[in-house]
């Protein structure tokens, strides 16, 4: 087995370990309330999708279509009293 096929062996369980590592040190700095770790922590939050965007954005349509049908019916009413 040569060097650079042990590499490649290796490779996973180094970049797990990494893993470990930097996440280890992440929640030290989390504990300490570091500015770094609440940054990394949005940065982070803004790049990964969020499972509930297709719920949230039926709600919001739902939500509008009922301002709309209010303020249809506000209009109606109004121009009813107008007409009275």
């Amino acid at each position: 087995m040569t060097y650079c096929e042990l590499g490649f062996v290796m490779l996973p369980w180094v970049a797990f370990l990494g893993l470990i590592i930097l996440f280890s040190k992440l929640i030290k700095w989390a504990k300490t309330r570091k500015n770094s770790a609440v940054a990394l922590g949005v940065l982070v939050q803004m790049f990964l999708p969020d499972p509930n965007v297709q719920k949230t954005i039926e709600i919001v349509a739902e939500a509008k279509q009922e301002v709309k049908k209010q303020q249809q019916g506000d209009s109606d009413k109004l121009e009813k009293s107008n007409h009275n």
